[in-house]
């Protein structure tokens, strides 16, 4: 939604996008807010969000009481991903950076005094959320229990992520990656894919494109689940492979892609097509700039989402830079 190490990759950012409808980090569509300035000054310090370096944000040592902390690899251009593990052997993960658009008309708790301030979500069974708030968009930090037994202190990790964050943004400690001018990083995916063409998947005759704060995410179709809906997201991490029976690797536009029913089930109505783009990372590394186009189809399989990807992707791909 979103390395992308695959078995990470696709449950991290393809579900959370598309499956999990009404999430905070997808793109909204909310009312305008009144002229702020001091809100525009708190966003103006984030600074460019598409370049923002999302692990700048946090440092593994604000996490350390809670157990051993490791970097999970790059899965998103937008959030950077942390795993940690507990003394009881419990393990959670901890995403960071993310931007969402903020609802005027949201009522969480909010602490601290210094700004930008923390609103703190209702805990839900294995996740806990923190925002931190920069007028009409906020920085999410959110943790999720992946193994062990209950009790991982969630909260107390999204606390802290969040408050590093705060102090980050704050104290103008934000860093920015440098992308050249044919990156994905700075390309709108809005303009990417014409509306004219996802207009003719049914049931997205009216769509228009929402895009997302961070500026690497388009969504065509509304935030539910039993709709259908299509997303452009530009990210990076490790270069779309086959893992599947129901992937396959072709040739679209000029492109190498990987067109793949998500999860792997045929019945699922949830389709991704994926093209490797410029290096990302290290020299070396092997992790490249990716292009991903989402599709969810609820009227049919994963294979139909499919066939709407593959027509969408011969669309989209033409319009990515040169590499």
């Amino acid at each position: 939604m979103p390395s992308r190490p695959r078995f990470r990759g696709l449950p991290v950012l393809l579900l959370s996008l598309l499956l999990a409808a009404g999430c905070s980090g997808v793109a909204q569509q909310l009312p305008e807010p009144a002229p702020d300035r001091e809100s525009a000054d708190r966003a103006a310090a984030l600074g460019d969000p598409r370049t923002v370096d999302p692990c700048s944000l946090v440092d593994d040592a604000a996490l350390a009481r809670f157990g051993e902390v490791r970097d999970a690899g790059t899965v998103s251009l937008d959030y950077c991903l942390l795993r940690v593990r507990a003394d009881g052997g419990a393990l959670a993960q901890v995403k960071v950076g993310e931007l969402a658009p903020e609802d005027p008309g949201q009522s969480d708790p909010v602490v601290g005094e210094a700004e930008p301030r923390i609103a703190q979500e209702a805990p839900l069974p294995g996740h806990c959320t923190r925002r931190v708030l920069l007028g009409d968009r906020s920085v999410l930090v959110s943790a999720d229990q992946l193994a062990g037994a209950p009790g991982v202190e969630l909260c107390g990790m999204a606390q802290a992520g969040a408050e590093q964050a705060a102090a980050a943004i704050r104290e103008h400690r934000v860093a920015h990656r440098n992308f050249p001018a044919n990156s994905l990083a700075v390309l709108d995916p809005c303009r990417v894919l014409s509306t004219d063409v996802v207009r003719q998947v049914p049931g997205l005759e009216d769509a228009e494109p929402v895009a997302a704060p961070g500026g690497h995410q388009c969504q065509w179709g509304p935030d539910d689940a039993s709709a259908p809906r299509v997303r452009l997201v530009h990210t990076a991490g490790d270069p779309p492979a086959v893992l599947h029976g129901t992937a396959v690797e072709e040739q679209i536009a000029g492109r190498r892609t990987v067109t793949s029913v998500v999860g792997g089930d045929p019945a699922t109505p949830l389709c991704s097509a994926e093209t490797g783009h410029l290096p990302f990372g290290p020299a070396g590394g092997g992790q490249v700039e990716v292009a991903m186009l989402v599709v969810a189809y609820p009227d049919g399989t994963g294979l139909d989402a499919c066939e709407f990807a593959r027509g969408l992707a011969e669309r989209a791909w033409p319009g990515l830079p040169p590499r």
